[in-house]
């Protein structure tokens, strides 16, 4: 009888048999050793090929298929904390491409696509900054490295897989001061990915003047003017000034919208600050982000 096979199921198969076999291995022989069939093998080999986790070569008329590098390393189903450690490896020797190729593979295995931001990228840039801390990574490189994660949180943003949209569930994330542009960044890529209408407005620590709130609540009220619902802002934030600059500013305009405004902030060098400008101070971005999970279902229950 004919059996249907997982993607998951297929690229375990796949990869145990190839991080054993150094010169390679033809479709015909991988079917064999597999027990999958020869038509069902050629069409997941070239899933996977598209996805980065294997590679063929020509030798005459047969593909002889490869794992990629690194990812005869990668454990499925993943392992957060050893994708987390190979990420850190490949970023530190400058291998992007590598980099890159590994989330992807991840990405699409049968994961939670959460946990690749906060579990693997995250952790993966905080120990840059620790690297930069410790004196062991020059400004050039830690000011690399930081771009290099901030395009790997847009590469999640754009390959991940969106849960069904959230009806009337809004966010703007927003970063106070440069620093930490990469967790609003990181904030807004894990609420597209739970459904909820996410925009990531960058940092304003260098546009903050006397005119800004001006400025800030003619945005906020061009892109929830109409709407309804939840209106959650999430604010990253180092220092005082922006976040109680920010906060102050989105309140006022909270009486003009026709939703329920709600303001979360992640500013652990401004802990009482946060406290007294938020509804919700966040210890860290899973915590910001169930908080605000709870505080959509509370909305909707009344509506």
């Amino acid at each position: 009888m004919y059996r249907r096979y997982t993607l998951d199921e297929v690229k375990r198969k796949i990869v145990d048999v190839l991080q054993n076999a150094g010169t390679g291995l033809s479709g015909v022989e991988l079917a064999d050793k597999t027990g999958i069939n020869r038509m069902t093998i050629t069409k997941y080999l070239d899933i996977m090929n598209t996805m980065g986790l294997v590679k063929k070569k020509r030798a005459g008329t047969v593909n002889v298929w490869f794992l990629e590098t690194g990812i005869s390393d990668i454990e499925f189903p993943v392992n957060y904390v050893q994708v987390q450690q190979r990420l850190i490896d490949f970023a530190l020797a400058g291998e992007e491409e590598q980099a890159r190729r590994l989330l992807i593979s991840v990405l699409n295995s049968n994961i939670d696509q959460v946990k690749i931001i906060t579990d693997v990228i995250l952790p993966a840039a905080n120990t840059v900054g620790e690297l930069y801390s410790r004196g062991r990574l020059g400004k050039t490189e830690r000011v690399h490295l930081a771009a290099m994660m901030g395009e790997l949180i847009d590469l999640v943003k754009f390959n991940a897989h969106p849960a069904e949209p959230k009806m009337n569930a809004h966010v703007l994330c927003i970063a106070g001061t440069d620093d930490r542009a990469h967790l609003a960044k990181s904030a807004a890529v894990v609420f597209q990915i739970l459904g909820w209408d996410s925009r990531y407005v960058g940092s304003v620590e260098q546009d903050i003047d006397p005119f800004f709130d001006i400025d800030l609540q003619r945005y906020v009220s061009k892109v929830w003017g109409n709407k309804h619902g939840l209106m959650m802002v999430c604010v990253f934030s180092s220092g005082e000034g922006p976040l109680r600059f920010i906060a102050s500013t989105v309140k006022a305009i909270g009486g003009r919208l026709k939703g329920e405004l709600r303001l979360a902030a992640l500013a652990p060098e401004a802990e009482a600050a946060a406290g007294e400008n938020a509804d919700y101070a966040a210890k860290d971005l899973q915590g910001m982000v169930d908080w605000a999970e709870r505080q959509y279902v509370l909305v909707v229950s009344r509506t």
